[in-house]
């Protein structure tokens, strides 16, 4: 096992639920969910915003170094001007390595971006037929609750965040912000202090 332990802070239990399905098809051999890498959900993006400083300032206690990925939904804020907020909440003066990043606009968009997978657990929602449809050529660029509301009759996000990431295929999201999540995944795994 990993010498380091990540921690993942989410702002809700949805994307707690999505990346127990996805992390372990990404992580490394020596890093295992609940063992050295571990979720914290929280209940919405003030709690998550409020326990920041106050986990950065804790995980200096722990006795083993500790890495930290915080990802949150952008919603309808500016995605820069959140980040930044988000970056000034890290800023502890603790020298403990953080990734940040931005679900644009919300977890169901990354959902979008493999349309095959949402028809795998909504087969009614013939969502694969929406494939090229300009609409969906930029998963990122509409609002993905609604999206997916309109495509499954009996869409629920707590249902899809467990059983969605069981059928995609990770490589071929087109979500751009789902491939920078993968990216910072990979870029705090590969942080050796």
């Amino acid at each position: 096992m990993n010498q380091h332990v990540i921690e993942i802070l989410t702002e809700e239990p949805s994307m707690e639920n999505f990346l127990r399905e996805i992390l372990p098809q990404i992580l490394p051999p020596d890093y295992a969910l609940d063992t050295n890498c571990f979720i914290r959900p929280h209940q919405g993006k003030s709690h998550l915003k409020k326990s920041i400083p106050i986990k950065m300032k804790a995980y200096t206690k722990y006795g083993y170094p500790v890495k930290v990925f915080i990802i949150h939904d952008q919603d309808s804020n500016d995605c820069i001007k959140l980040k930044d907020e988000l970056n000034e909440l890290c800023k502890t003066g603790i020298n403990i390595p953080f990734v940040i990043r931005i679900v644009c606009r919300e977890l169901e968009n990354w959902y979008l971006g493999d349309l095959q997978a949402v028809e795998e657990v909504y087969p009614n929602s013939n969502a694969s037929s929406l494939v090229g449809k300009s609409k969906y050529r930029i998963p990122d660029a509409v609002f993905g609750s609604d999206e997916m509301s309109k495509i499954a009759d009996n869409f629920s996000k707590t249902h899809a965040s467990r059983e969605i990431p069981k059928f995609m295929r990770i490589n071929e999201n087109k979500s751009l912000s789902f491939r920078h999540f993968l990216a910072g995944i990979n870029k705090l795994i590969s942080y050796t202090s």
